[in-house]
Order: C-alpha cells, then sequence, then structure tokens
C-alpha cells in the first residue's frame, strides 16, 4: 500500500451515493476507489459511472462482494448495507486481510454486534471502524469544551429533541424495504438514534436507562417511529452526571426539531443543527453564536480512517464505541417493549 488507500465499495444505494462518495471525493489524495459491488447490476454501473467520470477512467463492477474482496488492488472496503448483512460482510472482509469501514448500526442485534468485536480482537493488524459521522462533528466537540470551560455553570439536564416526519413522499430513505421491513429492531429509532447516542456519550460518559417508552404512528415506515428516552449520565472529562431525554419522534407533522439543550447552574447551551449558542444568566439574550459548518462529519471519518490506517493513530469510532451506542439504545428499547 503506497500514499494513497485503494478503496471498494460495497453496497451502492443511497448512502454510499450522497454521503460516502462525496467525501472519498474530496479526499483524492488519500484514497482512490478501485471497484465497486452491488447484488443489482444497475445500481452498480451507476456508482461506477459516477465514480469514474471523476476519476477519467473506468471502474470494474462486481455482484458478489466476496469477488471484489480477492482483488490485491483493494486495501480497505467500505461496507454500505442492509444491517443485517454487516457482520457477514465484515467476517470476510477481515478473513481476506482488508481493512474495514462498515455503516451503523454496528450490527443487527447484540449478539452479532459481539461477534463484530471478537472478529476485532482475531485481527488486530486490520483497521475495523463504523462510520458513525456524529462522532466527527466540531460542533459535538465544541459543545465539551465550552461545557468544560464551566461558561454555564454545572450541568445538570439535557434535552435533545429529534423530531421529523419520514414520509415516503419525500424521503428516500423511506422507500427502502429493509429500513421499513427492518430486521433489527426499532427500524429508524435505532438507526437514528445510534447518531444522538453516540455523541452525547461522547460528551457526557455512558448513559443509564431510567425510563423509555415507544409509539406506532405511521406504520408505512416501520413498527416502531416515535421514543422516548430517560437517562442518567456517568459523567467524563470533568463533565458531572447529568439527567436527561432524548426523543426520537418520525412523524411529527409541521413542528420539527433538532434542538439539543444543555441546562447549568448560570446558564444553558443550545445546538441547532451547526450553530453552538450559549445562554447566561436570568436572560434570554445569548452571550455567543457560533457555527461550525461542515459536510455531517463523513469526510472527517474518513480521515480518520486513513490516519488510523497510515499513521497507527488512535481510531475515534472503534467496533467497541459502536456497541456500546447500540446496546444502549437496544436496553432501551427492550424495556419500552415490556410496556
Amino acid at each position: 500500500m503506497g500514499d494513497k488507500i485503494n478503496i471498494g465499495i460495497i453496497g451502492c444505494g443511497i448512502a454510499a451515493n450522497i454521503l460516502h462518495w462525496p467525501a472519498i471525493k474530496s479526499l483524492q489524495d488519500q484514497f482512490t476507489i478501485t471497484a465497486v459491488c452491488n447484488h443489482t447490476e444497475e445500481k452498480a454501473n451507476q456508482f461506477s459511472k459516477l465514480v469514474g467520470a471523476e476519476y477519467s477512467k473506468d471502474i470494474p463492477i462486481y455482484l458478489d462482494y466476496k469477488q471484489l474482496l480477492a482483488l490485491e488492488s483493494v486495501d480497505a472496503v467500505a461496507i454500505i448495507l442492509p444491517i443485517e448483512l454487516n457482520y457477514e460482510v465484515c467476517k470476510a472482509a477481515a478473513e481476506a486481510g482488508k481493512h474495514i469501514m462498515v455503516e451503523k448500526p454496528i450490527a443487527v442485534n447484540l449478539d452479532e454486534a459481539k461477534l463484530l468485536l471478537e472478529l476485532e480482537k482475531e485481527f488486530p493488524d486490520l483497521v475495523m471502524m463504523v462510520a458513525e459521522n456524529f462522532r466527527y462533528r466540531p460542533v459535538y466537540a465544541a459543545l465539551k469544551k465550552t461545557i468544560q470551560k464551566d461558561l454555564i455553570g454545572t450541568p445538570y439536564y439535557v434535552e435533545w429533541k429529534n423530531w421529523a416526519n419520514v414520509d415516503p413522499k419525500d424521503n428516500q430513505y423511506a422507500r427502502t424495504s429493509w429500513r421499513i421491513n427492518h430486521q433489527y429492531e426499532g427500524g429508524f429509532v435505532t438507526d437514528g438514534g445510534v447518531h444522538n447516542i453516540a455523541a452525547l456519550r461522547d460528551v457526557f460518559g455512558d448513559l443509564e436507562l431510567t425510563g423509555s417508552s415507544k409509539v406506532q404512528v405511521n406504520p408505512k415506515i416501520g413498527r416502531m417511529d416515535t421514543f422516548s428516552y430517560l437517562f442518567r449520565s456517568k459523567g467524563r472529562e470533568g463533565i458531572p452526571p447529568v439527567s436527561g431525554l432524548l426523543q426520537m419522534f418520525f412523524s411529527v407533522k409541521r413542528k420539527t426539531s433538532k434542538s439539543l439543550i444543555i441546562l447549568g447552574s448560570n446558564g444553558s447551551l443550545e445546538i441547532e443543527d451547526d450553530t453552538l449558542t450559549v445562554f447566561e444568566g436570568d436572560d434570554d439574550f445569548s452571550i455567543s453564536s457560533e457555527k461550525f459548518p461542515d459536510d455531517g462529519g463523513y469526510e472527517n471519518e474518513y480521515k480518520d480512517f486513513y490516519s488510523v490506517i497510515t499513521q497507527n493513530t488512535k481510531i475515534k469510532s472503534s467496533f467497541y464505541e459502536a456497541y456500546c451506542d447500540f446496546e444502549t439504545i437496544m436496553h432501551a428499547l427492550k424495556q419500552a417493549n415490556q410496556l
């Protein structure tokens, strides 16, 4: 392997096209796509043409991922498939000696997630990473530093309202059969919720369940689309434990929100998309507001992937961290299902 990492793409669907490819395209000094694979030839061809137009050369396609894994021209793979295939393909990739980036959530259930942790131990020379882009968004790193600077005093409560209307009419993810007929518990709640859990754990430490509930509002997008998670954090790196509420509501009409609010003894913080605002004292006026624009964290996660492979730096989004994210939300869903 030279300065560039030759990467194969396994799965040429929505996420590959609109999330992974723009990030890889922006890092052409670090990555080159040398092969693509999809079980339907049409999608493989479309993605190959998209990449080939940028590189001014033909990109070979494969309909069987095992053929791609056999290529010496592939150093690493991005596995962007239905979640129920993650363990099977990761195992085959590791056995073929390829570094791995795999989409979240890490697995279809906790048993397979544990097997992936064992796979990581079995192949210590390979980099295995979960594409958890929230871990690479600068706005959450800034949030952590702001709390540590004591600008709002002692934090005691966090609330995250993730309210959206996921409608098959205008949301391409909601038209994907494997997401609607999900084999993994929680469907869109899990798929989206692991992002929020990852960001919360990175800032506040591991989360302990204190209560949860679920509702199905729109059966067209899965068995569950409304979820509330009450927790108590364990604290980390100078930030004390806080109580919190995470809401993953995906059938909200008109009143949508992505607001993350932290209350402290001397003020509060709010994140809306990529903007962090600090409120101090008793007034409703902010003392500062700063934007941290990014592409959602996708470019930074590929930069980390490259750095770990080439320089042996510590990986930020390891299989272990992704397992903890997944275990956290699975535990909460289990309780909600028992109510």
